[in-house]
């Protein structure tokens, strides 16, 4: 019985590869925050196989670029404040930050490259400020996923700062 569940448990827990576990060390300084970048990075199989850290970096940054549509699409066209605050926010500042870090990476400016990570994601924690008032909101799917991108930017400035 213990020996098929240490079997399962490596079936569904792959291994991070040295250049993950790297990236994912200059996270934050809670330890939660390193294993869920890990996990994250890990489980995708795009980033899994990354095998350059200028490839991590790209596949990293677009992934987080996928989080904020799906946000961006959840949110939709709210009539309520809060959610068309943070509408307007996705759109103008966490978007849009998001594409001028891919373009600032592919020009090999990593100091824009940065600075445009670093602006999308006070974007997204600012959003995580204003639906966190409401108890309510806070328990939307829309918390839930501005946290995920909120998450993935600083995945990717973990593996940038690689770079």
């Amino acid at each position: 019985m213990i020996s098929s569940q240490i079997l399962m448990k490596g079936t569904t827990c792959p291994f991070p590869s040295l250049l993950i576990s790297k990236a994912c060390k200059g996270t934050a300084s809670i330890s939660s925050q390193e294993q869920e970048c890990i996990e994250s990075l890990t489980f995708n199989r795009h980033t899994a196989s990354a095998s350059t850290v200028f490839e991590l970096a790209k596949v990293s940054l677009s992934l987080a670029m996928e989080k904020a549509e799906h946000t961006m699409i959840l949110i939709g066209s709210p009539k309520k404040p809060c959610f068309k605050s943070c509408a307007e926010n996705y759109k103008d500042s966490v978007a849009e930050g998001l594409k001028k870090a891919e373009w600032s990476m592919e020009k090999g400016d990593l100091d824009e490259t940065d600075d445009e990570l670093s602006l999308a994601r006070d974007a997204a924690d600012y959003c995580h400020m204003v639906l966190s008032v409401d108890p309510d909101d806070a328990r939307s799917p829309i918390f839930s996923a501005n946290r995920d991108v909120y998450n993935h930017i600083t995945y990717a400035m973990s593996v940038a700062d690689l770079l």
